[in-house]
């Protein structure tokens, strides 16, 4: 009776690691697909950032909007290197 209490135990253990790999591989999953996501938005507004500085804008206009750029970019690595 004590081994089939054992084995049964045994079997909830691995039922539940099981169950928290699954939901661990769902949520590094998702991160990848929210990081992707972040990653082309943030390749889009370099782009528009790219093409707006060879036209009329001060030095100062196109320094600040490569700073604030350049702040959502570092924001969005250092969010990937973590969730990673």
């Amino acid at each position: 009776m004590l081994q089939r209490n054992r084995i049964a135990d045994l079997g909830k253990v691995l039922t539940d690691l099981q169950n928290k790999c699954d939901e661990q591989r769902l949520q590094i999953h998702l991160a990848s697909k929210e990081a992707e996501d972040e990653w082309k938005d943030l390749v889009a507004a370099w782009d528009r950032f790219l093409s707006r500085a060879q036209f009329d804008k001060s030095a100062e206009e196109v320094g600040e909007a490569g700073r604030q750029l350049s702040l959502k970019m570092k924001a969005a690595y250092d969010r990937t290197h973590s969730a990673l």
